[in-house]
């Protein structure tokens, strides 16, 4: 596989991570815990700073299971892909506008994604994940979900 093929494999991987933390507007439930472990080597790490993470994929799992107590809306809008590869390894870098709702309020926020990634047998997958928040801000209304 070519390093183009790769960059597209990753950013594949990226969309179905979003994928799997969006939902809550259509009965459908954000944060699919299982999805989201499936896209991380066995000893990944899901890092959000302040807002906790996991280790491993039972840290990955429990972690991805308050979200949807804490964070029951969530989309994400994931640009500005920046891809290495070396070989096996890759670090990507992305740019993120989030409508969520996180503590009974609808938020924007805004934030970089920074990944580790190693190719397995499997495909591309994640070996780190950090999301580290830019800004955020609370809007004076909820959603209106259609």
């Amino acid at each position: 596989m070519g390093v183009l093929e790769d960059v597209h494999e990753i950013e594949k991987l990226k969309a179905r991570y979003a994928d799997a933390v969006d939902g809550g507007w259509t009965g459908t439930k954000a944060h699919d815990p299982d999805a989201v472990v499936a896209l991380f080597v066995p000893d990944g790490v899901w890092d959000s700073g302040d807002y906790g993470g996991g280790e491993g994929h039972e840290g990955i799992r429990a972690f991805m299971a308050t979200g949807e107590a804490i964070m029951p809306f969530a989309f994400h809008h994931i640009t500005n892909p920046r891809i290495e590869v070396d070989g096996d390894r890759a670090t990507a870098r992305w740019h993120a506008l989030l409508a969520v709702t996180l503590e009974d309020r609808a938020q924007l926020q805004t934030g970089i994604y920074d990944d580790v990634l190693v190719r397995t047998p499997e495909g591309w997958r994640f070996e780190r994940l950090q999301f580290t928040l830019a800004a955020s801000t609370s809007l004076p209304e909820t959603w209106t979900c259609f």
